[in-house]
């Protein structure tokens, strides 16, 4: 009977602390808090700072979107490569083209060494985007005026060239005619899996949009989360802005704080490439590639083997490279026909030893599909490489023609154009208006009195 009242008193003191947690829960909760060891007081810091920085970031992305406090220039990159010399050198020329060239380094290399050898003068090809001999054949042919602009580049895929053609109509010079010289390389180059991996099209992507073929550019789903993510936040989609405005501030200010030395031999471009060969690799530089002028003799003794390049370009042909590329050839004649602009497709010449190492049942079947594009969308097509048409003399290595392999190309491709009627209609029409246009800019508007 003595326990009852020691129970009661028990129950009386719980019943005391439950109300005291009650009415002042706050205190409660922070005696509760205290027993929290250092490490848990961090940690619930840090995922709260995280938490208020997400947010903030995404809020901060989100105005943005539809407030741009900052007007970037597209034009405006830190890698200098081929395609940013030539759109440079067409925005700040207020000359119009009527005729566009596309193609890899082979259409370079035709043009850049028949030019040298007919203007009989070195050539700056990070500043010369002419074809000079090909207007004067042109006009020889067909009459009136033709200004072409060289827009191809070393490495350059169909995917490249459609970014190509895009941009240089958005920049307001659009073609009447587009000559696209294509060779295998260009659709089953081993080192590339996805059209993003070229620097091209890494700078022409800041130009114009790749929403419409985004599905055939990423191939996998970490790209295809960083185009998303690139597109979605600002500050993400402008990460190269950021980066080459913080690279040209720190530059002034390193500059300001930290003055040259005097030398004879200042640091130039040509000691950073000995020094750092990795570092933006296929930048150049005014005079950084020259072509000049060559002697026949010279040109037909001259040759470099560059089969185990090929070899290894050729070793492994992805299959889903080679369909991805032909949709951006289609994507191509779809935005000629859009524009009302003649493409010329034209594949080029090639060395027989190079057919060997791509193997002869692989080349006739690239070049059975290019006969069937040319078919079904309906675009001239001409077959420039052929055992009769060129010998190993006109080439400087397996694949590249040489200064006068380059006026036989020329010569060949313009002879042939004008026996096709709607081609040589397409030239005939766009050398006349042309000549009209430059008729029009040069007459001198008489002043109103």
């Amino acid at each position: 009977m003595t326990a009852a009242p020691h129970e009661t008193k028990v129950r009386t003191a719980e019943e005391q602390s439950v109300r005291t947690e009650q009415a002042n829960p706050t205190q409660f909760r922070r005696r509760a808090a205290d027993k929290l060891p250092p490490e848990a007081h961090r940690t619930s810091g840090m995922r709260a700072a995280t938490t208020w920085a997400l947010l903030l970031f995404a809020l901060g992305n989100f105005a943005l979107s539809f407030y741009n406090p900052i007007e970037f220039d597209p034009y405006k990159f830190l890698y200098r490569g081929w395609t940013w010399w030539g759109f440079n050198d067409m925005k700040k020329s207020a000359q119009v083209s009527n005729v566009a060239l596309l193609g890899s380094s082979l259409m370079v290399s035709a043009v850049a060494g028949v030019d040298a050898n007919y203007l009989n003068q070195n050539l700056d090809l990070a500043e010369y985007h002419k074809a000079k001999y090909l207007d004067d054949r042109l006009v020889n042919k067909f009459g009136g005026t033709f200004k072409s602009l060289n827009l191809s580049i070393p490495g350059q895929m169909p995917s490249d060239a459609y970014m190509t053609l895009r941009a240089m109509v958005a920049t307001a010079n659009r073609p009447d005619i587009v000559v696209y010289g294509v060779a295998p390389r260009d659709f089953i180059d081993s080192t590339m899996s996805s059209p993003a991996d070229t620097e091209a099209f890494q700078f022409l992507r800041r130009v114009v949009s790749i929403d419409e073929v985004a599905g055939h550019v990423f191939r996998t789903p970490l790209q295809r989360l960083e185009w998303f993510i690139n597109r979605t936040f600002y500050i993400s989609e402008h990460a190269a802005d950021f980066q080459l405005y913080c690279k040209e501030q720190s530059e002034k200010l390193v500059n300001s704080l930290v003055a040259c030395p005097r030398t004879d031999k200042p640091f130039t471009w040509w000691d950073r490439t000995k020094l750092l060969p990795s570092y933006l690799p296929g930048e150049i530089r005014p005079l950084a590639v020259r072509s000049g002028p060559i002697s026949e003799e010279v040109a037909r003794k001259r040759w470099i083997n560059n089969a185990p390049e090929y070899v290894e370009r050729y070793k492994h042909p992805d299959k889903h490279v080679y369909r991805t590329q032909f949709y951006f050839l289609e994507e191509i004649a779809k935005f000629c026909k859009k524009e009302r602009i003649e493409l010329v497709l034209v594949n080029m010449p090639i060395t027989a030893y190079n057919v060997g190492i791509l193997g002869p049942p692989r080349y006739m079947a690239y070049v059975g599909d290019l006969n069937v594009f040319a078919l079904n969308n309906n675009v001239a097509f001409y077959d420039l490489c052929t055992p009769a048409g060129f010998t190993q003399s006109d080439f400087h290595d397996s694949v590249h023609l040489n200064a006068f392999g380059g006026r036989k190309f020329f010569n060949q491709l313009v002879n042939i154009i004008s026996l096709s009627g709607r081609t040589r209609q397409a030239f005939a029409l766009s050398g006349k208006d042309m000549e009209r246009h430059q008729a029009v800019a040069n007459t001198k508007t008489p002043l109103i009195q």
